[in-house]
């Protein structure tokens, strides 16, 4: 059988049966959890997984001409933090391994939302709903974005918060400050 990351040898056909007779040979041990408490603990599992990056920020603690130091945990040493240097091409190289090639999709959509019919479905969903798609077009179309806010939150971001009276007004926009002062 190949070694780790070695797959050129699995092009023929008998290591390739080879390979596979081994895997059926092996005692597999399957590990289920147990489900989630709510749609909220569902959605911040699938969130750690599915927007994060190779790597964070924080775990880096210097970034050089020619190489980068960042944190890591050995496990030979069960799990001890340590620092690590790569040459700044290494670095980036293995960053990329984790960006997915293009047409490839980190989430799947199931059921209505499916890539295959979604037009359809979503249609056919609507249809019986009896939702009309221009009516939902001119509405969202014609409406500003306090008014968005208010129809999806049922709050209104122009009465005060403090007194419940009133109507807020924007007077002017502030802008981020670039690092200069005065601005």
């Amino acid at each position: 059988m190949p070694g780790t990351g070695e797959i050129a040898a699995l092009q023929e056909g008998a290591t390739f049966r080879q390979c596979v007779a081994d895997l059926y040979r092996k005692e597999w041990v399957v590990y289920c959890k147990e489900s989630f408490r709510s749609a909220k603990h569902v959605i911040e599992y699938l969130g750690r997984y599915t927007h994060r990056v190779a790597i964070s920020n924080s775990k880096i603690v210097r970034v050089g001409a020619h190489e980068v130091t960042f944190r890591v945990r050995d496990p030979s040493q069960e799990g001890k933090r340590k620092l690590m240097t790569l040459d700044a091409f290494e670095f980036i190289r293995r960053f990329l391994l984790h960006i997915l090639p293009d047409q490839f999709m980190k989430i799947r959509y199931y059921g209505l939302l499916s890539n295959r019919n979604r037009k359809q479905k979503l249609a056919q969903c609507k249809r019986l709903l009896g939702v009309s798609e221009r009516t939902e077009q001119q509405n969202i179309s014609q409406e500003g974005w306090e008014e968005t806010f208010l129809r999806v939150t049922g709050i209104d971001l122009r009465i005060c918060p403090h007194c419940g009276k009133g109507t807020m007004v924007r007077r002017r926009v502030l802008l981020p400050m670039t690092g200069r002062w005065p601005p």
